[in-house]
């Protein structure tokens, strides 16, 4: 690989900015500087991934999951680091737990600039005559209802603090029927239209809202799903079939993507659905 001083050029697209700021004796940006930043879903996969790249680009970061253990592990990791980062215990399923998550980050740091409504559940693999009516409750209750409680609470902060982004969780199953999850596929669907209503309706007030549509991407959930086959390996060879990349993504891909919706970088950006997908959607 090509390199300048012992470096190396990286493939993925912001290695490469990076290492050229180092090459050219350029100062690197840090996309949020001086922001305030909530993440649901913090304890692992995509949310992990996010809170500590968020971290990264100079962002205070206030962390939700209903996880504590866990959640604080992942608060104390970034403070390890020397960033700022607390922990909230929050079930985004009950609104009030969504609205304290807000005013904790308002209360300490002043602000809100960004949310990151990442919390959600898998449904698992079930034909659609079987799923029960407290599943497909449950799996809306928190894909769908959370999202709506974090854009909610996060719309007041927002306006006070002059405009900032609203990133949602949503998916390729918005897009794509991957078969079997009926109730998430209709979750994160859902989603996708929360998305684009909001987009409009804030437009005006320098609000952005956008939201992520993954793939295969590999976190706890995928995992569980593949644990609850039979088959583990004819599973996974439909994933890499259906994922014309060839691979899995890693959640520091997915927070990559998230970074870029939440930050200047797409300052003209409101109202989309950015795939993660290795081109799934595309076949």
């Amino acid at each position: 690989m090509l390199g300048c001083g012992g470096l190396a050029l990286h493939t993925l697209v912001l290695d490469v900015q990076t290492e050229f700021s180092v090459c050219m004796g350029v100062q690197e940006t840090v996309w949020l500087e001086g922001k305030v930043a909530v993440v649901t879903g913090a304890a692992s996969g995509i949310g992990r991934a996010t809170a500590e790249r968020f971290a990264q680009e100079g962002a205070k970061v206030v962390l939700g999951d209903v996880d504590h253990a866990l959640g604080e592990g992942v608060a104390s990791g970034i403070r390890a680091l020397g960033y700022e980062a607390q922990f909230v215990k929050t079930d985004v399923s009950v609104e009030s737990d969504v609205a304290a998550l807000i005013e904790t980050a308002e209360h300490s740091y002043g602000r809100l600039d960004t949310i990151f409504n990442n919390a959600g559940i898998e449904q698992p693999v079930t034909p659609s005559d079987q799923v029960s009516a407290e599943l497909f409750d449950r799996v809306i209750g928190i894909n769908l209802k959370g999202t709506f409680y974090g854009c909610k609470h996060a719309i007041g902060a927002l306006r006070r603090s002059g405009g900032g982004t609203i990133v949602n969780n949503s998916s390729v199953s918005a897009f794509a029927n991957v078969g079997g999850n009926v109730s998430y596929a209709a979750s994160k669907g859902a989603v996708m239209s929360l998305t684009r209503v909001l987009a409009l309706e804030l437009a005006a007030e320098n609000i952005r809202v956008n939201a992520i549509c993954p793939g295969v991407i590999d976190t706890s959930m995928n995992r569980r799903n593949l644990d609850r086959s039979s088959d583990k390996p004819a599973v996974e060879k439909r994933w890499m079939a259906a994922t014309p990349l060839g691979r899995m993504g890693p959640p520091e891909e997915v927070a990559q993507t998230v970074l870029y919706l939440a930050s200047s970088m797409s300052s003209f950006t409101t109202g989309i659905g950015l795939l993660i997908d290795g081109g799934r959607v595309a076949t």
